[in-house]
């Protein structure tokens, strides 16, 4: 899949046709950063770009993307569907935001915003659905979307001079690691998170 520019409809009138055709030639494409199967059909997936869109497109179809959802204004850094609730997926972005997006509706469900960092990535709990954690470089967050859809529930600081860069949940556990700009994987503990009508309550948020 080739991932054409999207232009702005709104363009400054004037200028002569040389610059315009130079433009057109640069921009004709732009640059992905992430990318996602669904976890239940392998022939769906999501495409984050440096333009802040992101895409749905299918493995049979190379040619034109299925959806695209509109509402980051800078580059889309993560994006992860839900484990389990297939038809939902968090996208961050380095204007700040992590998105929450049902699938079928072009428009976030909710959005989050905790710092004035760039969130660089995002990962949902395999183990409850309305639990993720997001990544920016000063601080890793949980957040549980059972306890609270304003704040995060955990903060974890970086240590002093280093940049926290990743984050993975490891299956089978209550742990999260963390993987930083020294090269260094650091392994947390989560405690205390609600588990029972975690997968209703997500799909009650998205619906409503």
């Amino acid at each position: 899949m080739k991932l054409k520019r999207i232009h702005n409809a709104k363009k400054k009138a004037g200028g002569n046709n040389t610059e315009k055709k130079s433009e057109s030639v640069l921009s004709a494409l732009t640059p992905g950063l992430c990318f996602d199967f669904h976890p239940t059909d392998s022939s769906l997936y999501l495409v984050g770009t440096w333009e802040g869109f992101i895409h749905k497109c299918s493995c049979s179809n190379s040619q034109q993307f299925l959806e695209t959802f509109r509402k980051h204004f800078c580059p889309v850094n993560c994006i992860a569907w839900c484990p389990l609730s297939p038809d939902v997926f968090l996208s961050c972005s380095s204007d700040w935001t992590i998105q929450l997006w049902k699938q079928d509706c072009l428009n976030p469900v909710l959005g989050f915003t905790s710092t004035q960092m760039a969130v660089y990535d995002i990962k949902w709990s395999p183990k409850w659905a309305t639990v993720f954690g997001a990544i920016n470089e000063g601080q890793l967050e949980i957040w549980d979307l059972n306890s609270s859809i304003l704040d995060p529930v955990a903060v974890q600081p970086a240590a002093p001079g280093v940049k926290m860069k990743s984050l993975l949940f490891a299956t089978q556990t209550d742990c999260v690691l963390v993987g930083d700009s020294d090269g260094q994987v650091t392994v947390y503990q989560l405690k205390n998170f609600s588990v029972g009508e975690s997968r209703k309550y997500i799909c009650d948020i998205v619906i409503s």
